[in-house]
């Protein structure tokens, strides 16, 4: 790496850490502001499906966007106008303004501008470090965004104690000032040439552009219909059937599970480093078939652990269940990183300059989209049968998939050839 490139890795990667770290703390408070607001467990949902949807919703124009304009000053200039808008919720806060209808309207408008700063960013992101470097890098990137989500909560709830929600906002609100104020120290030569003009005819016709540019890549298109599944068979488990079947099946405390919850963050934070250090010079289909074969079998013990004979022998919610089901869940989270690292990068190797923000985020919808799905329906199936049934069948099902991806995907898939930055 050039002088240059590092100081570009450092300043997009501290301006992250910093943003990722305020949005940590907002996310865990605001929910139980909202709760202690109006006691509506309705609205604390409605609030997660704000955060969510708009954003989901929009990123393929997030994408055209992303490729039609300077990636470097929409990751600026969103950064700026999330800052704005979450001050402005500090003064309103302190204002004695705040309300519901406020929260959820700013909501929408900073999920829109998440959606847009997120297809600039991950396109323009392999731009700015040397193709040999892209495992490592993603490692880092995969390590930050481990220590924001155990840092965030845990800093979001003491702060929301002691000085309530406006401090919050607050913070959150210069966390993002100061993001935007590193990145715009980053040197960045946008992937194209001369003014972009756009239209509604050219957006479709962009967004159409990047699903033909999957559908005419094999690695590519058999990555995301692998990807797609698992999130459809795996999410949920881990969002829905694990939290019902501790607090309901098994009768683990609220302190108890919040306790497991750190697990996966802490699993993904030791296998980036892991990937980043001793292997990063791995093949990439020796690092995923070794994360989905370790993932797989923790899932069958994951499983196990959940039959209530095999509770019984542990004494129920006991503290020994507690540790070896972290244990478990951590070793997901460090297989997660062996999967998913390698597989970012290999997205960024074969995708060019000039289509990624609208390959990225046509792959964001499709992968991200299985996962809502997947959770209304595992959550119906929790009133049909018991949890660990459910677990159960999804392993089995995963393994077989598992299995038909190891053997069908092509060598692009886990090897591909870098394609040419202007290609």
């Amino acid at each position: 790496m050039t002088k240059e490139q590092k100081r570009n890795f450092w300043l997009y990667s501290t301006g992250r850490l910093v943003s990722l770290i305020g949005t940590g703390v907002q996310m865990i408070a605001l929910p139980l502001y909202i709760l202690d607001l109006t006691g509506s467990g309705t609205l604390m949902g409605t609030f997660s499906l704000l955060s969510m949807l708009p954003g989901l919703i929009f990123s393929p124009i997030a994408g055209v966007l992303g490729d039609r304009m300077n990636r470097k000053k929409i990751m600026v200039n969103m950064d700026y106008l999330r800052g704005i808008i979450i001050l402005f919720m500090a003064y309103s806060a302190y204002q004695g303004w705040m309300n519901i209808a406020f929260i959820f309207t700013a909501q929408v408008f900073i999920s829109i501008l998440d959606s847009i700063f997120g297809g600039s960013t991950e396109a323009m992101f392999p731009d700015l470090v040397p193709i040999d470097f892209l495992t490592k890098a993603n490692s880092v990137n995969s390590s930050i965004n481990s220590v924001s989500r155990i840092i965030g909560p845990i800093l979001g709830g003491i702060i929301y104690g002691f000085g309530g929600i406006k401090v919050v906002f607050l913070i959150n609100g210069i966390s993002f000032v100061i993001s935007a104020i590193s990145e715009m120290f980053i040197t960045y030569v946008p992937h194209f040439e001369g003014k972009q003009k756009i239209s509604f005819k050219s957006m479709f016709s962009d967004i159409k552009e990047g699903v033909i540019f999957i559908k005419g890549r094999k690695g590519l298109k058999e990555l995301l219909l692998f990807v797609m599944i698992v999130n459809f068979l795996l999410a949920p488990i881990l969002t829905i059937v694990l939290p019902y079947v501790l607090r309901q099946e098994i009768g683990f405390t609220s302190e108890q599970y919040g306790i497991t919850q750190s697990s996966f963050t802490v699993g993904i934070l030791i296998g980036s480093i892991l990937i980043g250090t001793i292997f990063s010079k791995n093949n990439p289909k020796k690092s995923v078939t070794l994360g989905l074969t370790v993932e797989a079998i923790m899932l069958f013990i994951i499983s196990g652990l959940f039959f209530p004979n095999i509770v019984t022998k542990f004494g129920g919610a006991s503290w020994t269940l507690l540790i070896i089901l972290y244990i478990n869940l951590m070793l997901i989270g460090v297989s997660n990183a062996f999967i998913n690292i390698p597989i970012d990068t290999n997205m960024q190797k074969m995708t060019p300059t000039k289509v990624r923000s609208r390959v990225f985020t046509v792959v964001g919808l499709i992968a991200q989209g299985a996962v809502p799905v997947g959770a209304q329906i595992y959550g119906i199936l929790l009133d049909l049968m018991r949890g660990y049934q459910i677990a159960l069948f999804a392993s089995i099902v995963s393994v077989i998939v598992i299995i038909l991806f190891l053997k069908i995907a092509p060598e692009e898939t886990f090897n591909p050839k870098p394609v040419n930055k202007e290609a």
